[in-house]
């Protein structure tokens, strides 16, 4: 039996080889606008970010896309055309949120983790070998990808869309995790009967999202981070500005005046925040004083906190964390006490 020769691809397949890739380029350029623009044109990042949210719906009918083009040959093309949408889809969410998570990462801590492995999936998203090869023909890890597409999104835009602060936005990420990711787990479960199967995709589903919050602390959240913190002994409250920074105190000055931890937090505009700043010693919880920050200036919201109270030998190297009410931290300074 003799087969003809393979049937030529469309000139749109040739020319979507060709340039697909730029995809990845121009959705991190547009990342890098929206994340510039966040205070100053807030429109333009909203209509930027909003059409993410929206092409999760593509995932939802893929298999029927599927099985409709078995069916019918007219319609083969489709499952390449699905193919090279989740590539898109993918490669569209990382890149553009990407940006954020630069920014409001701090790399000392366990946030760098995430962010490592949110560029990892990044570059797996335009090595077309490993994509094609490796996540595209597993129907678990291609949903895995539309899971952590979704969470990043979800963190990014939640904020400038609905004004979600960030607690709210990342219940709202987990809990889009934990729905997404569903079909993964189902996939996985292939060996076991159609109820335990759906039950335990469903169970797994939800463990993941509870086990997201309980690593919350190495998640970054995308859009409020600290451009600048000082430790100083004075503020000018009128202009909102502080004194000479301090990097080291004596305890007999510390204990006569205090000292003030003065932090530049940036807010999405129309957003409302409560960030706390926690005040440890020596590795030690001390003090944690609760602030209300709220976004629409392009310098970031300024407040601080001043503490007079300190434990009776107050000697040693201090920190103080910026934190929100979910327990991410965004910023940080240090100062010793002689």
């Amino acid at each position: 039996m003799t087969h003809g020769p393979a049937p030529q691809p469309a000139r749109w397949q040739l020319l979507w080889a060709r340039w697909r890739h730029g995809v990845a380029a121009l959705s991190f350029i547009a990342g890098v606008a929206s994340f510039a623009l966040i205070e100053r044109q807030e429109r333009v990042a909203q209509a930027l970010v909003i059409l993410l949210p929206l092409s999760w719906l593509l995932p939802m009918i893929e298999p029927w896309l599927q099985r409709l083009a078995e069916r019918r040959p007219r319609l083969r093309a489709g499952s390449v055309v699905f193919g090279y949408a989740a590539q898109t889809i993918h490669q569209e969410s990382l890149f553009f949120t990407l940006p954020f998570f630069f920014a409001t990462t701090e790399w000392r801590s366990p946030q760098a983790v995430f962010t490592a492995a949110m560029i990892a999936l990044a570059l797996v998203s335009v090595l077309d070998p490993i994509y094609y090869g490796k996540v595209v023909p597993r129907r678990a890890a291609l949903w895995a990808f539309h899971a952590c597409a979704a969470f990043v999104t979800v963190l990014t835009a939640a904020p400038m869309l609905w004004h979600l602060t960030t607690a709210q936005s990342l219940q709202l990420g987990l809990l889009c995790l934990a729905v997404v990711s569903v079909p993964a787990w189902h996939a996985l479960l292939a060996s076991l009967p159609a109820v335990p199967r759906g039950l335990g995709a469903l169970a797994l589903g939800a463990l993941l999202g509870w086990a997201g919050w309980q690593a919350r602390v190495a998640i970054p959240p995308a859009t409020l981070w600290v451009a600048d913190m000082r430790m100083t002994t004075s503020i000018d409250v009128a202009r909102r500005e502080p004194g000479t920074a301090v990097h080291s105190i004596d305890a007999a000055a510390l204990a006569s005046g205090g000292l003030y931890a003065w932090s530049s937090i940036r807010v999405p505009r129309g957003l409302r925040e409560r960030v706390e700043h926690h005040w440890i010693h020596r590795g030690r919880l001390i003090d944690v004083i609760p602030l209300e920050v709220s976004g629409g200036r392009e310098a970031g919201y300024r407040a601080w906190s001043h503490k007079t109270a300190f434990p009776a030998d107050p000697r040693g190297r201090w920190e103080v964390r910026v934190v929100t009410t979910s327990g991410q931290l965004i910023g940080h300074g240090y100062f010793t006490v002689r």
